[in-house]
């Protein structure tokens, strides 16, 4: 009798797979079920599904791992066997292209590529997984390239070099939570590790270039809490669904007050923090934090720095040009801060919410923002002109050259750009 070596595998796999006892979070079962089901954009499964990786020594690979990264990730990610350590290079379930490019460097190195199945996954709106360790029930999000992904978005390339920045700015946001007050409108999640597979030809020219980062969710596993996804907050029926449930039968009124207010106090504390704004301000980068009785708590939950404009004033203050130097150059801004928001922008408009109602939306978020500004701060920053419109995005510049800009910056070189002590008494009597 003929032996199918492939159907072997396939069966063996499953059946390895199928021995480990998987149990993923309520909390972050909740937010794979809002990110694939209550978005407008694309339906897509909330099952689990079977997540194939790589083993690749650790030698071969290059690894930046933050001395706070959780130890259940890391000893997740990087096991040892006959004295050799090796990383779990994770493929993304849905890609059919870019996981040859690491079968390929395999080979170029005399290893063979076999694929190897250890954890479970499950999907986003986007091309992230929600990775579950078997053993030590580790929950984590995984990001790598795929040549196919939920919403709009297709072909996504992970590079090692966007790897790198994300890193270094998130240790940078971590080094300025270090040294400021409690933060009161975000809640910032961490990605305290990625890793990158870079190879070059004889002439310098880069021939394989992958990259996989990790995000932490630990704020929110057994936390009791939810994180509503901005794009599920302006879904038709999960938007008004939970609108009701706090007693409104105006979804579009309850969330400006609920989702679009907040997200301009969080994006002025997140600026205030570390002088960086986002360049792409939709709702897949930011998550309504709901508390165990489905009620807003005020704050929201940022992600993905690495889509951020950079203050270069700011920097320069703080001395970290380093940073500066690194980024993509045109996503520096010298003199201004450039801040927007598009809550719909990649996302389909439900029927509660009109381009007039969108448009006070914009007008309410500057509103708040510039008044999160001066809590925060003590100054007012002065806008360059008007509200911009590009589609579904409403933007704003901010000048810091002026009187109340300088001002500002001269607080960010002691670390008492946000609530100082006067400043946090006028807090408590605005609230």
């Amino acid at each position: 009798m003929k032996f199918n070596r492939a159907l072997s595998f396939a069966l063996i796999s499953n059946m390895v797979w199928a021995s480990f006892s998987h149990a993923i979070s309520k909390e972050m079962q909740e937010l794979v079920n809002l990110e694939t089901k209550a978005n407008a954009v694309a339906t897509r499964s909330n099952q689990e599904v079977m997540v194939y990786h790589y083993d690749i020594p650790l030698s071969l690979v290059q690894a930046d791992i933050a001395k706070r990264s959780p130890e259940k990730f890391v000893n997740s990610l990087i096991h040892e066997e006959k004295g050799v350590k090796y990383l779990r290079w994770i493929i993304n379930p849905e890609d059919t292209k870019w996981w040859q490019e690491i079968a390929g460097f395999l080979k170029a190195n005399g290893i063979t590529p076999v694929k190897k199945v250890y954890y479970k996954g499950y999907m986003t709106a986007s091309r992230s997984y929600i990775i579950v360790d078997p053993v030590s029930k580790a929950e984590f999000s995984f990001k790598g390239s795929t040549d196919k992904t939920g919403g709009h978005w297709r072909d996504k390339h992970q590079d090692w070099d966007d790897g790198k920045q994300i890193r270094m700015m998130t240790d940078f946001v971590e080094d300025q939570i270090a040294k400021q007050p409690k933060l009161y409108n975000i809640v910032l999640l961490d990605e305290p590790l990625a890793f990158g597979i870079e190879t070059r030809d004889d002439k310098g020219k880069v021939v394989i270039d992958q990259g996989m980062i990790i995000r932490s969710y630990d704020t929110l596993t057994n936390s009791g809490k939810t994180y509503v996804p901005g794009f599920s907050i302006m879904h038709e029926q999960k938007g008004r669904e939970i609108a009701k449930l706090n007693g409104s039968s105006d979804p579009a009124e309850y969330w400006n007050e609920h989702y679009n207010k907040p997200l301009a106090r969080a994006i002025a504390e997140f600026f205030a923090l570390t002088g960086m704004t986002y360049d792409s301000p939709h709702s897949q980068n930011f998550l309504v934090e709901l508390d165990a009785k489905m009620r807003p708590t005020g704050k929201i939950v940022l992600r993905d720095y690495g889509d951020t404009y950079l203050t270069q004033d700011f920097f320069d203050k703080v001395g970290r040009t380093d940073i500066t130097k690194a980024w993509e150059q045109s996503n520096l801004k010298k003199g201004y801060a450039s801040v927007s928001v598009g809550i719909l922008h990649g996302n389909e408009p439900p029927t509660w919410m009109s381009i007039e109602t969108y448009n006070q939306w914009g007008k309410d978020f500057f509103a708040e923002f510039e008044r999160e500004i001066k809590i925060q701060t003590g100054t007012a920053l002065v806008n360059k002109g008007g509200v911009g419109v590009s589609g579904m995005y409403r933007g704003k510049t901010y000048n810091i050259t002026t009187e109340e800009g300088k001002k500002f910056i001269e607080l960010i070189a002691k670390n008492q750009q946000r609530d100082a002590l006067t400043r946090a008494c006028s807090r408590i009597f605005s609230m």
